[in-house]
C-alpha cells in the first residue's frame, strides 16, 4: 500500500448558502470517504481562487453527502470567504482513508502498478492515471504504446497490489 501521497478527491465551484459552506462535486459521489476532522489540501483552478499555489491544508468541521456534497471547513463562516476560495480542487493524503479489507484496494492504489499482458506475461508498462467514461472506470496505461483498458474483469482479470502488478487483457482494435 501506498502512504502519504495526495489522491485528488474532485473539485468545487460554487458555495452553498450564506453561512460558508462549500458545494463539492467529488469524483466518488456518494461512496465518499470523507468525514467531520479530516484535513484535506485544496489547490486553486483558477486565478480568481485566493488558495496558494503550494495548497492549503482545511479541516472538514461538518459534511453531508447525498443528491449534493455540501462542505463546511474550520474557521470559514462567510460567503464571501468561499467565493474568494473557488474554484478548487480537492485532495487528501492516501494515509487518511479508512483501511480496506484484505481483498480490496483503493482504485488510487493502481497508480504506479507495472502491468503485464495476462496471457503472454509481458511487460505492457504501469498504471499512469484512471478516469471515469461515466459508465466505468478506465485504467490508463503509458508505456511502449499507450493504452486504456476498461476496469472490469474481463479486461483486468488479476490485481496484485502488494506486488505492484496488474494483469490485462490488451483490447483489440476494430
Amino acid at each position: 500500500m501506498k502512504e502519504n501521497k495526495l489522491i485528488e478527491l474532485g473539485t468545487c465551484a460554487k458555495p452553498h448558502g450564506i453561512k460558508g459552506a462549500f458545494s463539492l462535486h467529488l469524483e466518488s459521489g456518494d461512496e465518499s470517504i470523507l468525514e467531520a476532522g479530516m484535513k484535506l489540501t485544496l489547490y486553486p483552478l483558477s486565478e480568481k481562487s485566493c488558495i496558494d499555489k503550494e495548497g492549503e491544508v482545511v479541516e472538514i468541521q461538518k459534511i453531508s453527502v447525498g443528491n449534493k456534497t455540501i462542505a463546511e471547513f474550520k474557521g470559514i463562516a462567510d460567503r464571501n470567504k468561499v467565493e474568494a476560495m473557488i474554484p478548487f480542487k480537492i485532495c487528501i493524503d492516501r494515509s487518511e482513508f479508512p483501511e480496506a479489507d484484505d481483498d480490496e484496494y483503493y482504485i488510487s492504489d493502481l497508480i504506479g502498478l507495472e502491468v503485464y499482458e495476462y496471457e503472454t506475461e509481458v511487460h505492457l508498462g504501469r498504471i499512469s492515471k484512471y478516469y471515469e467514461n461515466s459508465v466505468q472506470i478506465i485504467l490508463v496505461i503509458s508505456g511502449k504504446k499507450p493504452f486504456e483498458v476498461p476496469f472490469v474483469e474481463h479486461f483486468v482479470p488479476d490485481v496484485d497490489v502488494e506486488a505492484g502488478k496488474i494483469w490485462v487483457v490488451v483490447p483489440e482494435v476494430i
